[in-house]
């Protein structure tokens, strides 16, 4: 996991993702270091009083990785 991910974490921010194009995943992590794996249909994490939902396949549906 990317130190800087961490580190950001450690510093309060709220919420953090990181995008792992092989395997289709995204790592999300919360304060405290917490970190959560989402894949598929799953709904991601998104930042309180933002109204938005997303899936991990919404946003690879979005990006291209060529």
């Amino acid at each position: 996991m990317p130190a800087k991910l961490l580190a950001c974490s450690q510093q309060g921010t709220e919420l953090g993702w990181l995008i792992i194009p092989e395997e289709e995943s995204i790592l999300a992590v919360f304060p405290g270091q917490r970190v959560e794996l989402y894949e598929g249909a799953t709904d991601l994490p998104i930042l309180n009083g933002i109204e938005l939902e997303l899936t991990v396949e919404t946003v690879f549906s979005w990006l291209s990785f060529t």
